[in-house]
């Protein structure tokens, strides 16, 4: 899942065009302002708030002019939970880590666990997604070597990402939390290989899939979701996360128990560091009242 918002835009040229026109310059004045100076880099004493929330799109790059925090009892769309520091080779670059590199992925580790200690679980048991913003070329040249840990929500029936108002913060420690993932009612696509839909109901509710868990991948190259193996990999792992989930063993038996559904991270995300798939039990055409956590074999038989 991405949303980057990679462009800051104009703006801010417009401005300065605006506020300046209707000056003439005193004799002697060439009226170029800026000369030969250089662009004013950001103070290296300076570190954006953990805790602090932003109404403007995620993004990728952040200048100090366009830091503009906002209450988080006010809508907002991202969340700092953390700001790290880059270190070792990352640090001695001459311009901030790309994606993909190990100074980025190195990074991604950090806030991921992080955002754990944050939110009372890891972030992928809820409706978020976890990106990284770091200080504009500008920064890094007057010596910023932070990086922000940012949290976005979304509504699993459309990726879109979701406004909030109200702090991350525990957000995730209630097993109740209207955050998390729980229990789903899907829609298969029309060859029944996908699913298109999944929409939200309680656990009390006619459901038929249900979040067990995330699986770790190895690390290997990204897995394309096209490829049967790299399919059946995925799926062998979100089994076991069904078993565990559930109470039931690993055996040849557990494939007849339940199908499963696995929510794939797109590359990007993958070269950046998330290596765990989200994954959930399902069970077609099932109309499932309750919760299958701890159910056994007789709450999940063979079928």
């Amino acid at each position: 899942m991405r949303g980057h918002a990679r462009g800051l835009g104009m703006a801010t040229v417009g401005l300065v065009a605006l506020l300046l026109a209707g000056c003439a310059p005193p004799d002697g004045i060439d009226g170029n302002l800026t000369g030969d100076w250089p662009a004013h880099p950001e103070p290296t004493s300076w570190l954006p708030e953990v805790g602090a929330c932003h109404s403007g799109d995620y993004r990728l790059v952040v200048p100090l002019f366009a830091y503009q925090p906002v209450d988080c009892q006010r809508q907002h769309l991202t969340e700092t939970v953390h700001v790290g520091e880059f270190t070792g080779d990352a640090a001695d670059r001459a311009t901030p880590p790309p994606e993909g590199s190990a100074g980025w992925r190195a990074a991604y580790a950090e806030c991921d666990e992080a955002a754990a200690d944050y939110l009372g679980a890891d972030f992928r048991h809820g409706r978020l997604w976890l990106g990284l913003t770091l200080p504009a070329v500008a920064g890094w040249e007057g010596g910023g070597r932070w990086f922000r840990c940012e949290l976005v929500g979304y509504d699993v029936a459309d990726p879109g990402f979701e406004a909030r108002e109200s702090s991350l913060a525990g957000a995730l420690e209630a097993t109740e939390s209207s955050l998390r993932l729980l229990c789903f009612e899907s829609t298969e696509s029309e060859g029944g290989e996908s699913i298109e839909r999944m929409e939200r109901v309680a656990c009390d509710k006619p459901h038929d899939t249900e979040f067990v868990g995330t699986w770790p991948a190895p690390d290997v190259p990204y897995p394309d979701a096209e490829d049967p193996g790299a399919q059946e990999q995925v799926h062998r792992g979100c089994r076991e996360q069904v078993a565990e989930y559930a109470d039931v063993p690993v055996d040849g038996n557990l494939i007849f128990r339940a199908g499963t559904i696995a929510d794939w991270m797109d590359e990007q995300d993958w070269d950046n560091g998330d290596r765990r798939f989200r994954c959930y039990l399902y069970l077609a055409d099932a109309e499932l009242t309750e919760s299958l956590e701890g159910a056994g074999t007789a709450g999940l038989p063979v079928r």
